[in-house]
């Protein structure tokens, strides 16, 4: 895809963002609407988006390109996990106190609210379908190594429920339907697309009106946040697409698991440290830090990953 067509793609989804923000600002959306749309949107929207990218003919080089992007993907997931250990510690940072939240917001990129948006606009349902792959895995490690990082112990209960997830559900029913070619009736087809279409413009006025509400001032000024957004913005991702290029990925999949992992920091970041008592203020500031410069860096990685390409 022409990079020109990636700038623009990217532009339309802060374009939307700059409308949440606005929205938010004039009280349109509220933090109570906020909360019943993003329960619309992770209830019904994104499982509905899931759902019907699985609603496609069955083949052997897909379900051979399914099974590489979950490999990809726990690779890639395992490998920033490595590098943000080894990155992050205690010799290289002088206050640990920071040091949970500052991994985790390195390691996990908002791949489901800001990632299948961009990733629908640029491959359609087929990125869609293998990006569900890369959701299901991540949410497996958000919800053990993720949260363990946090809390420092190991939550079996957590994992569990990380498996109940509306997308990953999303995802389990619809592999049985690709595997037995088997899809739903034309009407519930074009319902499940209705509802799916509204998944980009209502991710983006989300993010946008949380973005509203966070103090800027603070974030420009945080070395540690910098440094975190250094990290989830271009390093890792970088890293990652080194892995993928010199592993001989498959392009389509390597431009879907790249534009994934290079997501800014990831929402839940803000919810995990609100969960366990820990530093809410830095992780919000990093997060709107990291989705604002994400206009900068996202281009920039899809820019060199289309140069590598070929």
């Amino acid at each position: 895809m022409a990079i020109l067509t990636m700038l623009n793609q990217v532009t339309i989804l802060f374009v939307l963002m700059g409308l949440g923000f606005v929205l938010a600002r004039r009280r349109v959306l509220d933090e109570h609407v906020c909360q019943q749309l993003t329960w619309l949107l992770c209830y019904i929207v994104m499982p509905c988006l899931i759902l019907h990218a699985f609603q496609t003919p069955f083949s052997a080089q897909r379900l051979h390109y399914f099974l590489a992007m979950f490999a990809v993907a726990t690779g890639l997931h395992l490998l920033c996990i490595l590098l943000s250990q080894g990155l992050l510690n205690r010799h290289t940072l002088g206050d640990r106190r920071l040091l949970p939240e500052m991994r985790f917001a390195c390691v996990y990129p908002n791949c489901g609210f800001m990632g299948i948006p961009l990733i629908s606009a640029l491959q359609g349902s087929s990125g869609v379908f293998y990006g569900s792959v890369f959701i299901t895995v991540n949410g497996i490690f958000v919800w053990s190594h993720g949260l363990m990082s946090f809390t420092g112990r190991f939550d079996r209960q957590a994992v569990t429920k990380a498996l109940y997830n509306p997308n990953i559900l999303a995802a389990l029913v619809g592999l049985p339907m690709f595997l037995s070619g088997w899809h739903l009736p034309g009407a519930l087809q074009q319902s499940l697309l209705y509802v799916a279409n509204l998944n980009t413009a209502l991710s983006m006025l989300i993010i946008g009106a949380a973005m509203s509400r966070i103090r800027l001032v603070g974030s420009w000024r945080s070395g540690a946040s910098w440094l975190c957004v250094l990290l989830r913005n271009l390093l890792l991702p970088l890293v990652c697409l080194l892995a993928l290029w010199l592993c001989r990925v498959p392009p389509d999949l390597a431009l879907c698991a790249l534009v994934l992992m290079a997501c800014p920091v990831a929402g839940i970041t803000v919810i995990f440290a609100q969960l366990t008592g820990r530093d809410t203020q830095f992780t919000g500031q990093t997060l709107t830090l990291s989705t604002l410069l994400s206009i900068l860096s996202l281009p920039l990685l899809l820019a060199l990953a289309h140069q590598l390409g070929g």
